[in-house]
């Protein structure tokens, strides 16, 4: 029984480690239950001379559990480093400057080893080529990211799409997003608003509908679904929504907007 827990511990633990984050502790502890458990086993219970070999087991084990925490703490440590780099170069885009933060982002390449397709050097590329009206340069960085199917790379694609004047695709690549992440409030409200100006009320509905779940009191999310309600005629649920924005805080052309709508509806809605 104690073996076996050993196995199961030790097994665990550097499942645990390949996961390269917190749990790399845990994974730790782990492998030195394992440890302990094979001390109980072999060193305690069996015979002398069976206790040399047990020796040498538990040695090579607590030499394993040590290596997993130093190269742990190795991963932990770069991994803090690039958050931090990547940081820095937020701040630069940020402030509008683009040529600092691409520069930056070249350093980042060259001393983390990354990848040409590296989707968060490439996402932030992309910013920094927008901001210099690059747009060859901006949809270069952006293909590099389409392997990857990250959502700010679907949210980018479609703004790409927008700016060309094609709608419709841009449609489409916000519907994709919504549904490989249905919890990403964002992508559920561009695919809401753009069927709601396309004329496509039940789309529309249907994904402003999961933005307001995602959080029930984001001003546009309510005021779209209160937009699309009123064009369907269903002026009771349209003011409930549209009331609903009014009370959140909202800049005076939404709130002139949803006075507007208020106004407009039949006596006794």
């Amino acid at each position: 029984m104690i073996a076996a827990v050993s196995v199961i511990s030790m097994i665990c633990g550097l499942l645990g480690f390949l996961a390269f984050d917190s749990a790399a502790a845990a994974s730790v502890m782990l492998c030195v239950v394992g440890a302990v458990s094979v001390i109980i086993r072999f060193v305690l219970r069996k015979k002398i001379n069976q206790k040399r070999v047990a020796l040498i087991y538990f040695v090579s084990l607590c030499f394993v559990v040590f290596v997993i925490a130093a190269f742990t703490g190795t991963v932990e440590r770069g991994r803090a480093e690039s958050i931090a780099a990547f940081n820095e170069v937020d701040v630069m885009l940020e402030k509008g400057q683009a040529d600092e933060a691409l520069a930056r982002l070249t350093e980042i390449r060259k001393e983390g080893g990354h990848f040409d397709d590296n989707t968060e050097i490439r996402l932030r590329e992309y910013r920094a080529y927008n901001q210099l009206s690059n747009e060859k340069e901006s949809v270069r960085a952006l293909e590099k990211c389409e392997i990857f199917k990250d959502v700010r790379y679907f949210m980018a694609l479609a703004s790409t799409q927008l700016r060309a004047g094609k709608q419709k695709d841009a449609l489409e690549i916000y519907k994709e997003a919504a549904s490989l992440y249905p919890r990403y409030k964002e992508a559920q409200l561009n695919a809401g608003y753009l069927s709601f100006i396309r004329g496509e009320y039940s789309q529309a509905e249907f994904y402003l509908l999961r933005a307001c779940i995602i959080d029930p009191k984001d001003p546009h999310s309510l005021f779209f679904l209160g937009s699309v309600k009123y064009e369907q005629e269903m002026y009771k649920e349209a003011k409930n929504y549209l009331q609903r924005a009014n009370k959140l805080k909202i800049d005076a052309s939404m709130k002139n907007d949803i006075q507007n709508l208020l106004d407009s509806m039949p006596e006794g809605a």
